[in-house]
């Protein structure tokens, strides 16, 4: 098997040939891991195995056009264009397979980013599954096999959860599944139950590495910050995500700390959890992620743990002059006070609200007493 487009993922995909070549492929498997690993990737490569894609049919194409095989379904989290009552994977089919070309190993936040669909948060509502059901036992275009592929598991409803549970328990003939997530506990426990699990590790240092350009500089610097994760090191290279979220939680950081026993400054916290209400839900979540490691590395600062340390300034700020106020009297409400805020945008919370709490607890937690 010739795996053109993923990068590194070795072992898994041993194993993954290994279940083709013995002919022991589950009906339905589950790749657990953060999209930036590459998992979706894996998946459609393998699809095409499964699909009977020839070698000879994938040279010369792009991802996006070998992904429109008629015997390929598609599921993704969308949203409403206009003012239609429902809205199908397939009415973005030209933008999902532009996104295939141009960011395979993109996450939830590139690909809303993508259609463009500023605050309102995508799913997969029941009604994308009720059809799936329809075309699924529909026979297979020239016989063989038929693969879905359903990215973001997360993101199904509870409605669309159990109607998916039904095609699991009962799946239509020469029929396969491929599900990807990137957190399991929002997953339905019996759907979960119904998939072989694959959790993939990070991708491997050497194959990031030959994906960069070898006069770069600072590359072993970059290997290291990106765990593993081909996105997280793209974004390290463009210098642009990280930096804005870095810039906001550092203007947050320095208004809480004024804002004890100074009634002026609560003004610009206000103004700073309306800049992060304004941003999109996914925005919302990966800055929320961005301060969870931030606050962890700034801890790791006080008992000198550099190795283990990720953060890197784009901005200049020096987080050694921060860690002696994240200490062990703070750092778990820290971390959990960020945690419980990306659990209610998950749920659709208020965002005003919920960023104005973030603002006023991140004042009591980031001024409370450094044990002695």
């Amino acid at each position: 098997m010739v795996w053109n487009h993923t990068i590194g993922q070795e072992k898994t995909k041993n194993h993954l040939t290994y279940l083709l070549e013995s002919n022991q492929v589950p009906h339905a498997q589950l790749f657990n891991s953060a999209c930036g690993r590459g998992g979706l990737v894996l998946a459609i490569e393998f699809a095409w195995e499964l699909v009977r894609l020839a070698q000879e049919q994938k040279e010369g194409k792009s991802l996006g056009a070998l992904c429109q095989s008629p015997n390929l379904h598609f599921i993704y989290p969308v949203v409403k264009k206009g003012t239609e009552k429902v809205v199908y994977a397939s009415d973005y089919s030209a933008e999902w397979y532009a996104f295939l070309n141009e960011n395979p190993y993109g996450d939830y936040t590139d690909w809303f980013d993508h259609i463009a669909v500023g605050n309102k948060q995508g799913i997969i509502a029941v009604s994308e599954i009720e059809k799936l059901h329809q075309q699924l036992y529909l026979k297979a275009f020239g016989g063989g096999n038929k693969v879905c592929i359903l990215w973001g598991v997360e993101k199904m409803n509870a409605s669309a959860a159990n109607a998916f549970l039904k095609l699991l328990e009962e799946p239509p003939e020469n029929t396969y599944f491929i599900l990807l997530c990137e957190q399991t506990e929002n997953v339905l426990p019996t759907v979960l139950s119904r998939c072989q699990e694959i959790a993939l590790p990070p991708i491997e240092e050497k194959a990031l590495d030959r994906t960069l350009p070898e006069d770069l500089e600072g590359k072993l610097q970059l290997l290291k910050q990106a765990s593993g994760d081909y996105r997280k090191l793209r974004t390290l290279i463009s210098d642009k995500e990280e930096k804005h979220y870095e810039l906001l939680l550092v203007q947050g950081l320095r208004s809480a700390f004024k804002a004890k026993g100074n009634k002026s400054v609560v003004v610009d916290l206000m103004h700073w959890a309306n800049e992060l209400a304004q941003l999109g839900r996914e925005k919302q979540k990966a800055f929320l992620r961005f301060g969870i490691q931030f606050f962890r590395d700034a801890f790791l600062k006080n008992y000198h743990l550099n190795e283990l340390v990720h953060y890197q300034s784009e901005t200049g700020f020096d987080l050694d002059k921060l860690a002696p106020y994240i200490h062990s009297n703070n750092i778990q409400e820290l971390t959990a006070l960020f945690e419980q805020q990306h659990y209610y945008i998950q749920r659709n919370a208020n965002a005003k609200m919920m960023f104005t709490e973030l603002s006023l607890q991140l004042t009591r937690l980031i001024n409370s007493p450094s044990p002695k």
